[in-house]
């Protein structure tokens, strides 16, 4: 059996995260639906691996019917925009068509990076060219995933002022069709 979302991301907190987003969001999105792609241990960073796997899995998930690719990259100190051209040109590097609008992949890339996120789910507002990546949350990465739900799907919008990354990923997701 295949899975019907593949995930490539940069780090375990970032999959929990999305994870548990995804299980809440559609009951059919079980630990068995969501296929993550390890990042290999070794002296690579989790932002090159992302970007030099995703051809591959937009290759992959092209072939795949009813199944998507999230990917889930930090901008660092690029902002989104550069990160997903970055995307796109390690594609044209490996001979693969950037992805479409028709394409079942969806996008995310938090600014800096899944920490600041977290510090707004977390209740604080953030300024997404700070780096929150060396605090330490008491929370574990689902609570905040919990959050993001409830707002998005409970109460249909973010505490403002959001993080622009974060709104953007969110009108991102629309991209995945999802029956709840």
């Amino acid at each position: 059996m295949s899975a019907e979302i593949v995930l490539l991301c940069e780090d375990q907190s970032t999959n929990s995260f999305v994870r548990r987003f995804l299980r809440l969001r559609a009951a059919r999105f079980t630990s068995h639906a969501i296929h993550t792609e390890d990042l290999p241990h070794g002296s690579q960073s989790g932002e090159q691996w992302v970007r030099e796997r995703y051809p591959t899995e937009l290759k992959a998930i092209r072939s795949r019917q009813g199944a998507y690719l999230i990917v889930v990259i930090d901008a660092d100190q690029r902002t989104t925009q550069q990160r997903r051209a970055q995307l796109d040109e390690e594609c044209r590097a490996q001979e693969i068509p950037p992805r479409t609008d028709m394409d079942p992949v969806i996008i995310l890339v938090p600014r800096r990076n899944i920490e600041t996120w977290f510090a707004y789910l977390d209740g604080e507002s953030v300024d997404e060219t700070e780096d929150y990546s060396a605090r330490g949350f008491k929370a574990p990465p689902r609570r905040f995933a919990e959050e993001l739900y409830r707002m998005c799907h409970r109460a249909q919008q973010l505490r403002e002022p959001a993080p622009p990354s974060l709104e953007e990923s969110c009108r991102e997701y629309h991209r995945l069709h999802l029956q709840s």
